[in-house]
């Protein structure tokens, strides 16, 4: 007995509503193919872990909750001595070339299956992260790279703010477990309401384009 295949629908956020409102008061983006790893260092291995990141990325492990890059790799500080390592458009197999390079001084775990994460950029968007997160997330306050574990409503999520995009001004990326992703959405769009969520790129196929007023 055999299946046939199907058209197996991968984004988190299929079939919710692509504009709220008017205006482009925030703009949103989900990331996709992002590979993400969480390296942990072993008891009394951080400087070996340190060491390796530095000689095959050119990354200095960020200490605290902050963000450093190098080329298509970053990290993020997530807790004492563990990061998320992301690169674009790895896949699954990102994880699996760190376990050669760490895999005597850190535990590997591969989670790019495990987050839905949105881009958030536009002229309104601290005003609506305001809303939604407990935590200030003015410039002076919450400077670029900066990370922080919060909660967005009732759900946990990570915040971290990227350079400021030439266009649209601050840009910031909130990451939630992928099965909260629909809660994520209609919180966003609840928050963005009045000045108008645009979640881009245009919806496709799998997006069917419903409008709420």
């Amino acid at each position: 007995m055999s299946a046939e295949p199907t058209d197996i629908v991968t984004s988190a956020f299929a079939g919710l509503p692509c504009e709220v409102g008017r205006g482009r008061g925030v703009i949103a983006t989900e990331r996709e193919g992002l590979a993400i790893a969480r390296i942990a260092a072993r008891r009394g291995r951080k400087g070996t872990v340190a060491q390796v990141l530095r000689a095959n990325f050119d990354i200095e492990p960020p200490d605290g909750p902050r963000r450093a890059s190098g080329g298509e790799v970053a990290l993020a500080g997530i807790a004492p001595e563990t990061w998320l390592a992301t690169r674009e458009g790895a896949g699954n197999g990102f994880a699996q070339s760190l376990r050669p390079l760490l895999g005597h001084c850190a535990s590997i775990a591969d989670l790019s299956d495990a987050y839905a994460i949105l881009r958030l950029t536009g002229p309104d968007v601290r005003a609506t992260l305001a809303k939604l997160v407990p935590i200030d997330v003015h410039a002076l306050t919450f400077g670029v790279n900066v990370l922080a574990q919060t909660v967005c409503g009732y759900m946990s999520v990570m915040l971290w703010r990227l350079e400021d995009s030439a266009q649209w001004g601050p840009t910031f990326e909130i990451w939630v477990g992928r099965s909260l992703a629909v809660s994520l959405h209609e919180a966003l769009c609840q928050g963005a309401a009045e000045f108008g969520f645009v979640r881009e790129p245009p919806c496709g196929p799998a997006h069917d384009g419903r409008r709420m007023a």
